[in-house]
């Protein structure tokens, strides 16, 4: 299980849900940059490694290796309210599930990123997602979202490895129960919708202001104050073969750890999607 390649015909789907509750306009530790700010910018990076990893030569364009549906739940800035969006900008605006053919071609722009915290260097760039808070957390209608949107695509991709999702929030659930289901009950569903690869997979990473004792990958909930205990139950274990490729590249990880990253910094988030996201094994080059 999970050791599907991926390949234009069995593309993967990896989903990112972003917390843009107002409290992610704290200032992240001491990096000079809101939560906001930072995980906007490293979910930029995440998407531009995953474009060029999906090019076969530079200067050439990316392969239909992946779908991804990067969705913000909390403020939706261009309706003055609050609820779950597409979190992509520009030409993209307003879409779900995108080929990374067109993600790769469509960024809003590029512009010169800043140096922050000796994590992410400066460098000229390009980006599709912009930081935006406000509003609560609704995590449970981001969930559901994005398991219709996960179903549709498993009805088309039955062979292809399981969709990733990664939840990145700072904040409590603020809508659960919605439409009866309560957070746990809706991340059940969403892992329950599964390819002949394994079942969807859920990851979660919680961020903090004050990230003085980070946890990443744990296997036991025991001694996490809330909501830790909660997300770790909803977190899915993490497949073996991730697990080997994340200690290939120096994480030290337990047997029966969860994909879960708790009072993350700017350091951890960067890794923890690079672990959730990593793709060794790209066919068809």
């Amino acid at each position: 299980m999970y050791d599907k390649p991926f390949s234009r015909n069995s593309p993967g789907c990896i989903v990112l849900l972003v917390d843009r509750s107002d409290s992610m306009k704290g200032e992240w530790g001491d990096s000079g940059v809101s939560m906001a700010d930072g995980a906007a910018r490293a979910i930029n990076e995440i998407l531009l490694e995953l474009c060029i990893k999906c090019t076969k030569e530079v200067g050439g364009v990316a392969r239909d290796y992946f779908s991804l549906l990067i969705l913000g739940y909390g403020i939706r800035p261009g309706s003055g309210g609050e609820g779950v969006e597409s979190a992509l900008g520009g030409a993209l605006a307003g879409r779900n599930l995108v080929p990374i053919p067109d993600l790769y071609r469509n960024p809003i722009g590029v512009r010169e990123e800043p140096s922050i915290d000796a994590v992410l260097p400066g460098a000229r760039q390009p980006y599709w997602v912009q930081s935006a808070h406000g509003y609560r957390t609704p995590m449970c209608e981001a969930i559901a979202t994005a398991g219709s949107h996960i179903f549709d695509w498993v009805g088309q991709h039955a062979d292809s490895f399981p969709p990733i999702v990664i939840n990145i929030t700072d904040g409590m659930v603020t809508d659960s129960p919605y439409e009866g289901a309560d957070l746990a009950e809706w991340a059940h569903r969403l892992t329950s919708i599964e390819t002949t690869d394994g079942a969807t997979l859920l990851f979660n990473i919680f961020l903090s202001q004050r990230p003085d004792r980070p946890l990443m990958f744990p296997v036991t909930a025991d001694g996490l104050p809330t909501p830790g205990p909660e997300l770790f139950r909803i977190s899915s274990p993490l497949p073996q073969p991730m697990i080997d490729s994340a200690r290939s590249g120096g994480q030290s990880i337990a047997p029966g750890a969860r994909g879960l990253g708790f009072q993350a910094n700017l350091g951890m988030l960067v890794r923890f999607l690079e672990i959730g996201t990593r793709v060794n094994d790209i066919r068809d080059r």
